[in-house]
């Protein structure tokens, strides 16, 4: 969960990415009403790095999950009786 340090580094860059795509896309949304290419370029690029790195953060995140998961079930067969 959140208290292993894979975790703790997954949220924060999750978090960080989240972040990244909202000042990319204010700042591209600046850009268009002030009509300087610039900034608007330079917003979208912030925008779309934020949402690389949040898709790498939530693909790993659904990895660690799923073997989470898969361990605890395995634990749980191992406790039944046959």
């Amino acid at each position: 969960m959140a208290n292993h340090p894979e975790g703790i580094v997954e949220a924060v860059g999750a978090s960080v990415a989240n972040k990244g795509m909202l000042v990319g896309a204010a700042t591209g949304f600046f850009g268009w009403l002030s009509q300087v290419n610039w900034i608007g370029i330079a917003g979208v690029a912030v925008a779309v790095l934020g949402l690389m790195v949040n898709v790498y953060f939530q693909a790993r995140r659904d990895r660690r999950e799923t073997a989470e998961s898969a361990a605890k079930i395995q634990a749980l067969r191992e406790q039944c009786p046959r």
